[in-house]
């Protein structure tokens, strides 16, 4: 299952449930209005937006263009962010940092959101409690976090191989960055190792460090990240932004 936040008029945007192929959509506001109230009920949300997808795929389902240019992260604020800043932007938003900024880097990677996690969980409880994965880019300046961003989508553990290696495909101005390769298996290590001094509260998003790239960053750079599958079609949406400057 694929789920998105389309932005509208409220902070936390309205949740919709793609089709695999990322080109259709369906609303879902009588399961529920954001993606976080899905996951507050996930035991009974899920099943009931998991039904939504299957009619996606069937044509049983009324539909929608989806774009990802009006996606907002699939949080667009979270409880807790274990890997980065605090501020989120929208997967195709610019990222906007302090005009006299310097050191400039990106940091890409798989993360994940999970349900509540108990402190000091092991790792099989970790596994159990991720509900969803996703991209995330975090651009930091002057060697602090800046700016955290998200994929377009977020996918349900099934719609990818545990067992298989994983590539982070991520591009600076249309050129490939090395590095990028891992699990989703690395998830639940990432997840226990968050809960081992406090609990987790459902919503919080973790990063899994699996799938690591990180390069310096310029003004005016465009960073594109994604995944492909075995077919070469986007898993979870692209993620792409200019660095920009703002005042101070």
């Amino acid at each position: 299952m694929k789920l998105a936040t389309l932005k509208d008029s409220t902070r936390d945007g309205k949740l919709v449930v793609v089709s695999k192929d990322l080109t259709r959509c369906s609303e879902v506001g009588h399961i529920a209005r954001t993606l976080q109230a899905a996951i507050d009920d996930w035991a009974h949300a899920g099943p009931r937006l998991a039904r939504v997808a299957i009619g996606l795929e069937t044509g049983a389902q009324p539909t929608m263009r989806f774009h990802e240019h009006d996606a907002a992260s699939p949080l667009p604020r979270a409880f807790f962010w274990a890997g980065g800043s605090g501020g989120f932007t929208g997967p195709r938003d610019p990222v906007t940092i302090r005009e006299g900024a310097s050191k400039l880097s990106t940091t890409a990677q798989l993360a994940v959101i999970v349900d509540d996690v108990g402190v000091q969980a092991d790792a099989e409880a970790a596994k159990q409690a991720v509900l969803l994965i996703l991209l995330a880019n975090d651009v930091s300046a002057d060697g602090a976090g800046a700016v955290s961003s998200f994929s377009p989508v977020a996918v349900t553990p099934d719609e990818l191989d545990e067992s298989a290696d994983l590539s982070l495909l991520v591009r600076l101005n249309g050129k490939p960055v090395e590095g990028g390769k891992g699990s989703v298996k690395d998830s639940a290590t990432a997840v226990a190792a968050a809960a081992g001094k406090r609990p987790l509260i459902a919503g919080s998003i973790v990063a899994t460090g699996s799938c690591l790239v990180t390069s310096a960053l310029s003004l005016g750079d465009v960073v594109r990240v994604e995944m492909n599958d075995r077919t070469g079609h986007s898993i979870f949406g692209a993620i792409e932004q200019t660095v920009e400057t703002r005042s101070k």
